[in-house]
């Protein structure tokens, strides 16, 4: 089962970061062909509606996907009281915004905000109608089928908008390609996972869904705060100038994280799931993902602290010289952030709640004094205040881990070893060929191509060689390796380095 379970969330794995590339690439074209197509002002109103919108949606809800995909047993009450109880509470929500949208518009102070921010609010019943579907297929490990529905709702969804826009609908174009896709999403996956659909007239499985659900919504809302507080506070004190610099530099460090991320956390939960009772299994699973994200996250994220002026030169240019400091602190949270938030999916995934909200209670707390110590610092002190916070946090959760899962400190310790290695010769090498740049008037470009290319060279010599090639070993393990072309001559050079490695010492 071991086996099976390792190549099926391989596969899964493969499905979703498929389908994450392909809808990131989809949307950088029809992103493009909208901007010229559609007023800048629409825009504001979407993103007016969607930052409304968001604080609702942690609790939307109310956990019950989360709680379907965790259990341990599912039986159809469960899956009836998940569908019945996402639907009314879908509802709930968007009547809820729909009455409070005079509100928003007038804090907004933008009158053209209520009927936009009405219709969009129908997400919220359209999502409820498919959350039960959806995690029933997460449980199932139905990853291909989750994502050949999210390109196609994709595709169909702002296909319509693209027609709508050139017609003249404007903002409405917008509007409509959110509700068409959320709808192509619904209606696919309830064919494909066919929930029931006979309301369950017991309240157990309402209380035991919504008694994990509830908390785990908390908690969601929670690390929205923490991801979210530094930006709020430089908003509203530093002004939009400094929170323009400050989210380019945030943006520019997290987004390789979230793509690293945010595909193989969807696959996880179910993964850890099936064998949350097998507590040495899952530890071992841990060990082994823990190995392979830090081994490649800590390279790229001191990688790109290490040359943060020619990144923010090439992409940014030097209006945004200012995004440098900053961007040099916060590559250091991106990575931390995602170490940790894979340690809170295996919290979760074992019923954990109780230390997974006590951690992100208290990171909360430690975050607000921190904001508060290091404000005088401007820009650099609110940086500093996240990645201390979030170093923390994942310092914290480690030890946390260590005691409830019976993990080795050790072994996890052994774990961090290739990432911590290549990080700091990151870091060094690619801040010395950016100073050296500086030194010889080399432009950017001609300097951050260097540093790639000296990135993955590090990245490379540590996976096959800091601890006879812990990382490589792991990744070949995890994963089907290819046996033909360019790929079994990698395979073949690095086992004989291994092999000369055992040999010398």
């Amino acid at each position: 089962m071991g086996d099976s379970l390792t190549g099926r969330t391989v596969s899964a794995a493969k499905w979703t970061y498929l389908s994450t590339f392909i809808t990131a690439g989809l949307q950088v074209v029809v992103t493009a062909v909208l901007a010229r197509l559609v007023a800048p002002e629409a825009f504001g109103l979407i993103a007016m509606s969607t930052l409304v919108l968001r604080f609702g949606q942690y609790f939307a809800q109310m956990g019950v996907g989360q709680a379907i995909v965790q259990r341990a047993e599912l039986s159809d009450d469960h899956a009836s009281a998940g569908f019945w109880s996402s639907v009314v509470i879908g509802g709930i929500f968007t009547a809820v915004a729909w009455a409070l949208a005079p509100l928003a518009a007038k804090a907004f102070g933008s009158a053209e905000l209520v009927p936009v921010l009405r219709w969009m609010s129908l997400t919220f019943v359209i999502s409820g109608t498919s959350t039960t579907s959806f995690a029933l297929l997460r449980r199932g490990m139905r990853f291909k089928a989750i994502a050949l529905t999210d390109v196609a709702a994709y595709v169909l969804g702002y296909g319509a908008a693209l027609g709508l826009a050139l017609s003249g609908a404007g903002v409405w174009a917008l509007v409509f390609a959110g509700l068409g896709q959320a709808t192509v999403s619904s209606l696919l996956y309830n064919v494909l996972a066919r929930p029931i659909l006979v309301p369950v007239a017991r309240w157990q499985p309402y209380r035991e869904l919504l008694g994990f659900g509830t908390t785990v919504s908390f908690i969601s809302f929670l690390e929205f705060l923490n991801s979210n507080l530094d930006t709020m506070v430089v908003g509203r004190v530093a002004g939009p100038a400094q929170l323009g610099y400050y989210t380019r530099a945030l943006s520019l460090t997290g987004l390789p994280m979230q793509y690293m991320s945010t595909s193989l956390s969807r696959v996880l939960l179910p993964s850890f799931s099936r064998i949350q009772e097998d507590r040495a299994r899952v530890g071992r699973a841990y060990i082994s993902l823990i190995t392979v994200f830090a081994g490649i996250g800590l390279p790229v994220a001191f990688g790109m602290s290490g040359a943060s002026t020619e990144i923010v030169a090439v992409l940014l240019g030097s209006q945004w010289t200012a995004s440098v400091p900053v961007m040099r602190i916060v590559a250091v949270a991106s990575v931390a952030a995602m170490l940790s938030h894979f340690g809170g999916i295996l919290l979760e995934a074992t019923a954990r709640l109780r230390e997974k909200f006590t951690l992100r209670v208290i990171q909360l707390a430690v975050f607000v004094a921190l904001l508060l110590a290091l404000s005088r610092y401007g820009l650099i002190g609110y940086a500093l205040a996240f990645a201390i916070s979030e170093s923390g946090q994942l310092l914290a959760q480690s030890f946390v881990l260590c005691r409830v899962m019976s993990i080795r400190p050790l072994g996890l310790i052994r774990a961090y070893v290739p990432g911590l290695v290549g990080g700091g010769a990151a870091a060094v090498v690619l801040y010395g060929e950016s100073v050296l740049g500086e030194w010889l008037a080399s432009p950017s470009g001609v300097t951050l191509v260097i540093q790639i290319v000296s990135g993955a060279v590090i990245l490379a010599t540590v996976a096959l060689s800091v601890r006879n090639g812990q990382l490589y070993r792991v990744v070949r393990e995890r994963t089907t390796m290819p046996t033909h072309g360019w790929a079994l001559r990698l395979v073949r050079w690095s086992d004989r380095v291994a092999g000369f490695r055992e040999v010398i010492g």
